[in-house]
């Protein structure tokens, strides 16, 4: 009976945290916050622990050239042919050159660049989403992908409807109804197959790229031969985004999300019913080993000891190094195979078990009563 007690009251406790979660997202007054509830991801603070108490790692494979200081289509072709000069593996341009300009010459040199290596992926931009069908109608390409065949891929990323945090690479995208395949896939040059549809989850485990400077390019071959480089603006206010790691740059973004597909270390999400399970079953543990807690401090023979034991302060304590080794063990899971476990469930349910376990006595003492 007592077991069936424990039971009926986690399932009272993850009832009572339905209940406020369809009230929260039903009532209209409440909408800001359940959109900040559903935003709100385990990674994200894990990352933040991450970044706040260790060294971040160093990543040599993978070149970031900063064109933030150029201005013109000259420059940028003179800063690209330099960059092949050093011999990459690939480039990634980070950058849509939408339309000719009136520098005649930087656009003729831009194409001549684009016909000359064959290393080079260009980007374009995925416009107006229709529905899953047809995916996007219309996308912006540079101005010489009509006039040539260069490889190119789209830059478009994942992103909640009403939210801006970036949190997964995008693989493929339906285009006019055929699928177009990604920057950054194409920018990574791995194999797919490895991967079961069509987003990943960033691995944002804080890391530094080498970042050079178009003015110490050729002074600095080394850096770039043989390596993955990522030419785009680390300064540019335009193409900043949100992060779990905080405001970033597209193209260091851009980054991550390479260096998380050539090292297959893919943020994983714990399956729905799994995390379920496990949700249920810490809750439970939570309720027995408070009520038996309870009972066994209730026991004891001394007064003061008694009381201490029992008391609201020792309880809370006790409470609170249970929830802190909870999440101290989802970080460890997390940080060692990449798995993310959301406690949010669990912990919410755990919240309102003195709630519940009430609840429960009440109506039980009713029904004995009747």
């Amino acid at each position: 009976m007592r077991w069936l007690r424990h039971i009926v009251v986690t399932i009272l406790a993850f009832c009572i945290v339905g209940v406020l979660a369809m009230i929260a997202v039903n009532t209209s007054f409440l909408h800001p916050a359940s959109w900040v509830v559903k935003e709100f991801s385990m990674t994200d603070v894990y990352y933040q622990i991450l970044q706040e108490t260790g060294e971040p790692d160093e990543n040599d494979s993978i070149i970031i050239a900063d064109m933030s200081d150029l201005y013109s289509r000259r420059d940028l072709a003179l800063a690209l042919q330099q960059i092949e000069e050093c011999k990459p593996k690939i480039v990634g341009v980070d950058v849509v050159f939408e339309g000719l300009k009136e520098d005649t010459i930087g656009d003729e040199m831009i194409a001549e660049v684009a016909s000359e290596y064959d290393n080079i992926v260009f980007s374009y931009r995925l416009l107006d989403y229709e529905n899953d069908s047809i995916g996007f109608a219309t996308a912006v390409h540079s101005f010489f992908a009509d006039d040539m065949e260069v490889n190119e891929g789209f830059t478009n990323m994942q992103r909640e409807l009403y939210g801006g945090m970036k949190r997964t690479l995008s693989l493929k995208r339906r285009c006019m109804g055929k699928d177009m395949t990604s920057f950054i896939l194409k920018v990574a040059k791995v194999d797919t197959k490895v991967y079961k549809g069509d987003d990943v989850s960033i691995n944002f485990t804080p890391t530094e790229f080498t970042v050079v400077q178009p003015d110490s390019i050729l002074s600095h071959p080394e850096l770039i031969k043989g390596k993955t480089v990522l030419f785009g603006a680390m300064k540019d206010e335009t193409d900043m985004h949100y992060t779990p790691l905080g405001k970033m740059a597209g193209t260091e973004l851009i980054a991550y999300a390479v260096q998380t597909l050539q090292d297959q270390s893919e943020t994983k999400v714990m399956p729905r019913w799994l995390l379920a399970v496990v949700s249920f079953l810490l809750v439970f543990l939570t309720e027995v080993g408070y009520v038996n807690y309870g009972t066994w401090a209730k026991a004891r023979k001394r007064n003061v000891v008694r009381f201490v034991l029992s008391s609201s302060f020792t309880k809370s304590i006790l409470v609170f190094l249970w929830l802190a080794f909870l999440g101290w063990a989802a970080f460890i899971v997390f940080f060692k195979i990449h798995v993310s476990v959301n406690l949010g469930w669990a912990l919410s349910a755990m919240a309102f078990l003195s709630l519940a376990r009430n609840f429960y006595d009440e109506s039980a003492n009713e029904i004995k009563k009747k």
